[in-house]
């Protein structure tokens, strides 16, 4: 796995990339109110907002940017993982951090996200 990699977060993240988490977007959650319970707005909770639409993220990246200075130019969830992905190749350590960043970042959305839901 690596040293930077920690096995949850990588897994949280590709089960995002793959569209597999189980927000309220899925034909299977109808019975559950499918807003997103992180923000205000009252918009449908799917990949595309949870992950990086939504303001709840926002407020994270902000506090992030302010430390470390970590680009993310797509407010759409695919595109911005087609970016990532073709700009942080390899095995460099800025590379590998930005990913493992990413992968932190993911992570600690979905479990913010499940302990309110639950």
């Amino acid at each position: 796995m690596g040293p930077f990699k920690i096995p949850k977060n990588c897994f949280i993240l590709w089960l995002a990339i793959m569209g597999r988490l189980s927000t309220l977007d899925k034909p299977w959650l109808h019975q559950i109110s499918g807003f997103c319970i992180l923000c205000p707005d009252g918009v449908p909770e799917t990949h595309d907002h949870l992950l990086f639409s939504c303001s709840f993220y926002r407020c994270c990246l902000a506090t992030i940017q302010q430390q470390i200075p970590f680009l993310w130019p797509h407010r759409d969830w695919q595109h911005g993982v087609q970016w990532a992905s073709s700009r942080w190749r390899g095995k460099h350590v800025v590379n590998v951090a930005y990913r493992s960043l990413l992968a932190s970042i993911v992570y600690h959305i979905w479990q913010e996200r499940n302990s309110r839901r639950f």
